[in-house]
């Protein structure tokens, strides 16, 4: 059994995937967790802080770096607390040579994290090898995983044929650089039963009375808007921030068994038909999105093969990655206690 404390980035969208769904597994494992949400955990009193040291032997931290969070993970390492901090994001690659003095200051807050963690866990062997070569000795992938609330919700009810999307603000520029918007405009005039829902704060110019925007919803309602689509989509403009992305909209979708279409670029590339959607090229949205509207046989065969890989991909069946990863860094404390001593 190990004993973790867990210090979470708030309400941040990756929180649930990189936090509270696996320590919540772990702890239906029989391990003891404690999690922290608050930006004042992170300032615990000399009381406090002794009673973490007494309750832990590892701490992890999720994505966040400011300076509150280098003192008391360095300040728990030195008590004797493996450390290990987790980023899903790729950002020194995009913020690296930034002239920004705040994007300057959070490129530096990572390199300290690095620096201070026993163990770096991120979603990918692309981003881990990035943080390798700005020096973190050990990283350890573990991918994003579908939670069973995801799992365990229906196909909803609706009316007509809807194409589906959740994403997040930094999407906008996708859907317009690689001509969706214009695709689904066509095909919201080919096609009378088609409507258009989007889940995130993200505004398309598409006709109102066809299309539905929610910016923001609770994580648990997410697999119920999923669950409404007929098809559901995933443009990415091949830029290095897409590249390092994790693939988990298209796994959602797949679970939901939802057939999705998708660009090649970065977490999508190797997949296609037997996960249960199509790779689509920056001009031929329209084209895929048509074929696939018209042939009910194709979305058929596809919403199975995408549900069959996609129940291998949950929290359940794949939290031994996530326990690995921090028995890791137990490991590696053991080791800097008996060479210290």
């Amino acid at each position: 059994m190990m004993r973790v404390v867990a210090f979470a980035w708030g309400e941040h969208p990756s929180s649930p995937y990189r936090l509270f769904e696996p320590m919540m597994e772990l702890a239906r494992r029989r391990h003891y967790v404690s999690v922290y949400a608050n930006p004042e955990d992170l300032r615990p009193s000399d009381e406090e802080f002794a009673t973490i040291v007494d309750t832990a032997d590892v701490a992890y931290f999720a994505r966040h770096a400011d300076p509150d969070v280098q003192r008391l993970a360095q300040r728990l390492k030195d008590a004797g607390i493996a450390v290990v901090w987790d980023h899903d994001d790729d950002y020194i690659a995009r913020r690296k040579h930034s002239t920004d003095p705040q994007e300057k200051r959070e490129v530096d807050d990572i390199y300290r994290m690095i620096e201070i963690a026993d163990v770096v866990t991120t979603t990918n062997e692309r981003v881990a090898e990035r943080y390798r070569e700005e020096g973190a000795e050990h990283v350890i992938p573990v991918p994003n995983y579908l939670t069973r609330n995801a799992v365990e919700t229906l196909p909803q009810a609706h009316e007509g044929f809807v194409l589906g999307y959740i994403g997040w603000v930094d999407h906008q520029h996708d859907w317009e650089q690689l001509g969706v918007v214009d695709a689904v405009r066509r095909l919201l005039d080919e096609h009378p039963e088609l409507r258009v829902e989007v889940l995130g704060p993200l505004e398309f110019d598409l006709p109102s009375d066809r299309y539905h925007r929610r910016e923001i919803a609770q994580f648990e309602e997410i697999p119920l808007f999923i669950n409404r689509f007929d098809i559901a989509i995933a443009p990415l403009m091949d830029i290095p921030g897409n590249r390092s992305r994790s693939p988990i909209k298209v796994m959602e979708y797949a679970l939901a068994g939802v057939p999705w279409l998708a660009s090649p670029v970065g977490p999508y590339e190797d997949l296609g038909e037997e996960q249960g959607g199509r790779l689509v090229e920056d001009d031929e949205w329209y084209e895929e999105l048509d074929d696939l509207i018209r042939d009910k046989r194709a979305r058929k065969k596809l919403a199975k093969r995408g549900t069959k890989w996609a129940r291998e991909l949950t929290m359940p069946v794949n939290i031994k990655q996530w326990e690995a990863a921090l028995a890791t860094a137990l490991e590696l404390t053991d080791e800097r206690r008996a060479t210290a001593a």
